[in-house]
């Protein structure tokens, strides 16, 4: 992450290899994990970005191609769809699983979300969670991506209700001048 002078909130993502720069994307915030695939073909970076959203970068490691960007940096780049993960998850729909463990869980109740990546369960699938914040608490939908090409997509997912964030959000929130607890 290297900061732009003058503006402490914006930089730009830098991915280096072997001393040759593959991808600069301009971004904000800071880096929180970065995790490389068993097979050093691609990286998935969490770059908290602002209170809550799409954290999540997914870059390959041979020719610097974003598979999966930040879906609003996407849209601003023109490329929405490596904004996006194909298959169910949040949408501006709730997921049936959401809906049946918490009925109120509705886009309308929704405080915050976050997507972000856990690591790689194996060479070409990455675990990714999307967490949510509602009035009424936490729902996590735990995904496992597959990397298919030049897209991510969920293969398998499992929702659970939580009593608190993950630490991840924990540590994105901790810098946050918005949260406080």
């Amino acid at each position: 992450m290297i900061p732009t002078p003058g503006h402490p909130d914006e930089c730009t993502l830098r991915v280096s290899a072997s001393g040759t720069t593959l991808v600069e994307s301009p971004t904000m915030g800071y880096l929180l994990d970065a995790f490389f695939s068993p097979d050093n073909k691609y990286v998935a970076i969490n770059n908290r970005r602002a209170n809550a959203g799409d954290y999540l970068w997914v870059i390959s490691l041979r020719n610097g191609q974003a598979i999966k960007m930040p879906d609003d940096v996407a849209e601003d780049l023109g490329k929405k769809e490596a904004g996006t993960i194909a298959g169910d998850h949040w949408s501006d729909q709730s997921m049936p699983e959401i809906l049946a463990l918490c009925p109120t869980c509705t886009r309308d109740d929704l405080r915050h979300s976050f997507l972000f990546s856990t690591g790689w369960k194996s060479a070409g699938e990455l675990k990714v969670v999307e967490e949510f914040e509602f009035s009424k608490g936490w729902i996590a939908a735990n995904n496992v991506c597959r990397i298919t090409r030049n897209s991510l997509s969920i293969s398998e997912h499992k929702v659970t209700k939580e009593s608190h964030p993950s630490e991840l959000v924990g540590r994105a929130w901790t810098w946050s001048p918005f949260h406080s607890e």
